[in-house]
C-alpha cells in the first residue's frame, strides 16, 4: 500500500493514522507532498486535498462535518481508528494469541477511541477548549479564572500531540523532516500495539470482574484483574462496593479501597482506621487483632497480610473501624 499525506510540519492525527496503516500494511510506504498529481498516485490519501470519499480521508474540507456522538469532531486519527480500529485489534489478537470475542474487541476499540484518539482529533480540530467549556459550562469570572489556568497547565502535558509535535526538527530540510516523520510514526506504532494489548486484557479482565462481583460491600478476585478499570466504567453496578481483595504481586494478598469516581480516583471510599496506617508486621498484628499482616500504606488506601482468610477478616474489621466518604457510609439502622 502506499499512503500519501502533507508534507512539512507534521501532527499526531496523520502520524497516528500512518502508524495505524503501516501495522496493518507493513510493506506500506508514506509519501508526504501537497502536490495533486504526486498524491493521487497513493492508495489512500490522508489528511490533505480537500477531498473525502473511499480513498480520500480530509478533515479540513469545508463539507466535512463527521463528529461522534459526544460532539468530539473527527481527525484523521479518529476516522482511520474508526474505520481500521476493528482491524487493527484482530490482528493483534492473532499475533499476540489473545482468546478474545467479537464483544470485547468491540469494547476495547472504544476504549482506545476515548483515551487516546479523542485527544489527538480534539488538539488537531482546535475542539479542546470548547468541547471542554461546554462540559465544565464555569459561569462565573472565578470559575472561568480557574478553568482557563487548568486548561492552560493541562495543555503542557506530555500528550501524544505534544509528544509529536517536539519531534518536528527546527529549520530542518525536507529530508531531515522525512526522517524524523517516519521515526515518529514507528514510536507511535510502538505505542498502539501496546495500548491494543493492554485494551484487549483490560475488557477481558473487566467483564471476569462483572461476573464475579456478587452485589455485596466486598469485590474479592483470586486472580490479578483490572477492578479499578471495571468499577470506573461501570460505578452503578458497583455502587454498593467498598473494598477490592485480590492477590499481591509479590506475595500475600492486598485489600483495597474502591475510588469515589473517575473524577476522584485518588479518594477512597472507606480509610483504613487511623490507628492502622503506616504500620507493618507485627505492630499492624498488635493495632488490629490479627496474625500475618503485611502493612497498610500511611494514607489508608490499601494493605495486605499473608493469607487469604487473614485478609477478609482484615476488610470486615476496615468496613467497621473504616473512616468513611459520607456518600458511601452505610445507613444506620
Amino acid at each position: 500500500m502506499l499512503i500519501a499525506t502533507h508534507d512539512g510540519t507534521f501532527h499526531a492525527d496523520e502520524t497516528t493514522a500512518c502508524a495505524i496503516l503501516t501495522y496493518l500494511y507493513p510493506n506500506s510506504s508514506v509519501i508526504r507532498s501537497r502536490d495533486l498529481q504526486e498524491l493521487e498516485q497513493a492508495d489512500i490519501i490522508l489528511d490533505v486535498s480537500g477531498i473525502n470519499d473511499a480513498k480520500h480521508f480530509d478533515h479540513h474540507s469545508k463539507d466535512f462535518t463527521a463528529a461522534r456522538p459526544n460532539g468530539i469532531a473527527y481527525a484523521t486519527a479518529g476516522l482511520m481508528w474508526d474505520k481500521f480500529g476493528r482491524q487493527f485489534l484482530e490482528h493483534i489478537a492473532a499475533q499476540y494469541q489473545l482468546d478474545v470475542s467479537a464483544q470485547i474487541i468491540e469494547s476495547a476499540q472504544r476504549r482506545i477511541d476515548k483515551e487516546m484518539m479523542e485527544l489527538i482529533d480534539l488538539n488537531d480540530n482546535g475542539q479542546l477548549t470548547s468541547y471542554l467549556t461546554a462540559k465544565c459550562q464555569p459561569r462565573t469570572a472565578g470559575e472561568t479564572a480557574i478553568f482557563n489556568e487548568l486548561n492552560e497547565f493541562y495543555q503542557h502535558d506530555p500528550n501524544i500531540p505534544y509528544i509529536v509535535a517536539m519531534q518536528n526538527l527546527p529549520a530542518a530540510g525536507p529530508a531531515e523532516q522525512q526522517k524524523a516523520f517516519l521515526s515518529t510514526v514507528k514510536m507511535l506504532r510502538s505505542i498502539l500495539i501496546s495500548t491494543a494489548v493492554n485494551a484487549l486484557t483490560t475488557e477481558t479482565g473487566i467483564a471476569k470482574v462483572l461476573t464475579l462481583y456478587d452485589g455485596g460491600p466486598l469485590l474479592i478476585m483470586h486472580e490479578k484483574l483490572p477492578w479499578s478499570a471495571a468499577v470506573l466504567d461501570n460505578l452503578e453496578h458497583f455502587k454498593a462496593c467498598s473494598l477490592a481483595i485480590y492477590p499481591d504481586r509479590k506475595r500475600g494478598w492486598r485489600v483495597q479501597s474502591l475510588p469515589v469516581s473517575a473524577g476522584e480516583r485518588f479518594k477512597n471510599r472507606v480509610t483504613a482506621p487511623e490507628n492502622w496506617r503506616g504500620l507493618d508486621f507485627a505492630a499492624l498484628d498488635a493495632a488490629c487483632g490479627l496474625n500475618g499482616t503485611i502493612f497498610v500504606h500511611k494514607s489508608g488506601f490499601t494493605g495486605g497480610a499473608l493469607e487469604f482468610d487473614t485478609t477478609v477478616q482484615m476488610a470486615k474489621l476496615w468496613l467497621e473501624q473504616g473512616v468513611w466518604d459520607p456518600r458511601f457510609a452505610p445507613q444506620q439502622a
